[in-house]
């Protein structure tokens, strides 16, 4: 786990969304610093992240092949994920009886999404874009935790009917319950004569970064999205934060519609790889909840 010191390091010089252990603890498991490396492990798969934390030296393969052999030889590890900015080849891996299960190579949709809400503030809340967003009839609340209602409940079954399943969209099903309650995140609501059309949510894991969670709408309601989007920059401020972070985008429209907004990629695009062996070796399982689930 990590000590105090180490949890403060990285919430002064973290800037990733996979550097938010907070977040993503609820499905990759426990964070571990590890020679600089930020490792999570839920007792069967570590994953690692390939990213450095801001002001530190880039992570050099060397060091991430010595850090995976040890969770497999020491740790009991029988998985390896790595995501990062380039290619580590890991077939030092095989030695100990792992085999390669799924690779991705870097697409621009991966990159890492941010909006300067300082410097670039005043061309952000001028442009036309959060003008007509800030300007459409939707009533806004905005909550730290609370009780979820039979209102979100719906609006996240709608959700998920009208798309396909992925691993990430079962990761994010599993945490919602938990970000709903959260009094650390901010949970921004849109409604249209009292009816819930939409909601965001927005927390701030960094000294200077706010992170945009996830966002649910039903697009029946125009604009709802645009919304929500321009109230998560109002309340980057208010959280004492100087950047929005997006994230990565799992399909092109997504990636858009953040440019739209003033998206700059300041997190590159990622590289993935997964090594197991058993049953992990033969099944693609990237997460606690959807593994147990056999999804």
């Amino acid at each position: 786990m990590l000590t105090r010191s180490e949890s403060r390091q990285i919430e002064h010089d973290g800037f990733s969304t996979l550097h938010d252990y907070w977040l993503n603890s609820l499905f990759a498991g426990e964070p571990f610093l590890q020679d600089g490396v930020l490792v999570y492990y839920d007792g069967r798969i570590a994953t690692i992240c390939g990213f450095s934390l801001r002001n530190k030296q880039a992570i050099e393969p060397a060091l991430c092949r010595r850090v995976a052999q040890e969770w497999v030889t020491n740790r009991g590890a029988e998985n390896i994920i790595f995501i990062g900015p380039g290619r580590v080849d890991f077939c030092c891996l095989s030695k100990v009886g792992l085999r390669k299960v799924w690779e991705e190579h870097p697409r621009p949709i991966s990159a890492e999404l941010f909006i300067d809400c300082t410097e670039q503030a005043d061309s952000i809340f001028q442009r036309r874009v959060y003008k007509r967003a800030r300007s459409l009839a939707f009533e806004l609340t905005i909550r730290r935790g609370g009780i979820v209602s039979a209102e979100h409940f719906h609006l996240i079954e709608t959700f998920y009917a009208e798309r396909r399943l992925t691993a990430f969209l079962a990761e994010v099903l599993f945490m919602l319950p938990v970000l709903l309650r959260s009094s650390r995140v901010r949970l921004i609501e849109a409604r249209k004569e009292g009816r819930l059309c939409g909601f965001a949510m927005v927390h701030k894991p960094f000294c200077d970064t706010a992170s945009g969670l996830f966002m649910m709408c039903n697009h029946s309601n125009r604009g709802v999205s645009d919304f929500l989007y321009s109230v998560m920059l109002e309340q980057t401020l208010a959280l004492g934060a100087s950047s929005l972070n997006l994230g990565p985008s799992p399909s092109p429209g997504h990636f858009n519609f953040k440019m739209k907004w003033g998206g700059e990629a300041k997190v590159p695009p990622y590289y993935f790889v997964q090594w197991g062996r058993g049953v992990l070796g033969r099944r693609f399982h990237t997460s606690w909840g959807p593994r147990i689930l056999h999804l």
